[in-house]
């Protein structure tokens, strides 16, 4: 196992399927933050909502999404074009991961993508116990939405 994964599951208490289920979840979550900013996503976006405050202040919230706002309106913002660095980010921690863009529909600026592994390949991967492991159904999609929104303008 990658040593900083190591050090990021240690803060967790892993004792049941559902346990290291949302600990694969954050791990594979921060690691994708991480492929953002070294793309530097951040400087066209802001990283918002409850997966936010659970990474950046440490509440004990569980969100599914990542959720971002540009800074300033942008046309030509393309949410797809960071799958790249997010694959090439999360392979390079071991992971194995799909990225699937969505065609956003017609009259909205909000953009969507989603991270897609198989929830036990991945588990072995982190080298979680092989008892929880079996617990998994062997097709089990672990899926992370991004989604990306145009800028939050004051009222």
């Amino acid at each position: 196992m990658n040593e900083a994964i190591r050090q990021i599951l240690a803060k967790y208490e892993i004792r049941s399927r559902n346990d290291s289920l949302r600990a694969l979840r954050e791990v594979m979550q921060e690691i994708a933050l991480l492929g953002l900013w070294r793309s530097k996503f951040f400087e066209k976006a802001a990283f918002y909502g409850g997966t936010a405050l659970r990474v950046l202040f440490g509440l004990d919230r569980f969100s599914e999404d990542l959720d971002f706002s540009l800074l300033e309106k942008n046309e030509d913002f393309d949410l797809a074009e960071y799958g790249d660095a997010l694959k090439r980010e999360l392979d390079s921690f071991g992971f194995d991961v799909e990225i699937e863009s969505r065609i956003k529909p017609a009259g909205t600026a909000i953009q969507s993508a989603f991270l897609k592994a198989n929830t036990r390949s991945q588990m072995i991967t982190v080298e979680f116990e092989r008892g929880i492991i079996q617990q998994v159904p062997r097709n089990q999609v672990l899926k992370i939405k991004l989604e990306s929104a145009p800028p939050i303008l004051p009222i």
